[in-house]
């Protein structure tokens, strides 16, 4: 693989990501093609050398964060140590601290930064990070309020509206799919009827989806008759069933306190675009993300 196929490696490897159909098992021998080439020496990038320099480290970062997170990612895994020593040289960095929250938040053994950072999406990895380690008070409001509700110490709706108002249109799903995974059928509905006012009808059945609440199923059965909502309805439905026809006691979905019956309940084959929304449930046992080099690691072996 030479650097100039690593765009079209890159574009593949986001369409399987995507992908309702796609597994765990494509992804892993899609992300061996980079593992084989950087192994080799066959990618003609500075990040790609085994001795790389602060400067081109940088540049790598500030070009294509998404990219270049995914070679030190393969760095890591062919030379043991490279994620701990590549962090302490993004912490040592004063003037941009988002790589190196992006790695706190998805590897707990790593050190955080010592300033939170000024963009949106960072300081949710900063708020991730720093709950993972019991550190919540060292968050500015209204992160801190999040992690306490991810601690399970405060309720939730208050900080889903305080958050709503931070964003101001920033992307929700990074920071709300989180607390949805705590709430039990009243509260999910509350939320549901609250973000009725704020999002379009397409997004609030991912909500709905989000949420595991298998009280949900009948509005999503009655939305998929709307031609210009039904793919969203059904992929919601999919997910809350486990890609099965059949129903369960109480139409009971796999993120509620289920019966004896749930392992015939669950995706025989996670689908990889659903992949990451267990991520959320996983809290501090998984290390990467659902998106990392050959799908993270959610448990040992995986």
């Amino acid at each position: 693989m030479m650097d100039d196929t690593l765009d079209l490696y890159l574009a593949q490897r986001n369409t399987l990501l995507a992908d309702d159909s796609a597994t765990l098992a494509q992804l892993k021998a899609h992300d061996r093609q980079l593992l084989s080439a950087l192994d080799q020496g066959q990618l003609m990038l500075p990040l790609a050398a085994r001795q790389v320099s602060d400067e081109d480290l940088f540049a790598a970062l500030d070009d294509d964060l998404d990219a270049a997170l995914l070679l030190v990612e393969a760095r890591a895994r062919l030379w043991p140590g490279e994620l701990m020593r590549i962090q302490h040289r993004l912490v040592a960095r004063a003037e941009d601290s988002r790589a190196a929250w992006w790695l706190a938040a998805h590897y707990a053994t790593l050190p955080c930064p010592f300033l939170f950072p000024e963009q949106w999406d960072a300081q949710l990895w900063a708020a991730r990070a720093l709950q993972r380690r019991n550190r919540e008070s060292m968050l500015p409001e209204p992160w801190r309020e999040w992690a306490l509700v991810m601690g399970g110490q405060r309720p939730i709706q208050p900080v889903v509206e305080a958050l709503w108002a931070e964003g101001d249109g920033q992307p929700w799903e990074s920071w709300l799919a989180p607390l949805l995974t705590l709430v039990d059928g009243k509260e999910a509905s509350a939320l549901v009827n609250w973000l009725a006012n704020h999002l379009d009808d397409t997004d609030l059945i991912r909500v709905m989806g989000l949420s595991c609440q298998g009280r949900f199923l009948p509005w999503l059965a009655n939305m998929r008759h709307n031609e210009s909502l039904a793919d969203a309805a059904l992929r919601e439905v999919r997910w809350l069933t486990g890609g099965q026809s059949n129903r369960f006691d109480g139409q009971q979905v796999w993120g509620e306190h289920l019966s004896q019956d749930v392992c015939a309940q669950l995706f025989r084959r996670l689908p990889l675009g659903f992949r990451g929304r267990l991520w959320h449930w996983c809290g501090g046992a998984v290390q990467g993300a659902a998106t990392s080099l050959q799908g993270g690691e959610w448990c040992l072996g995986s």
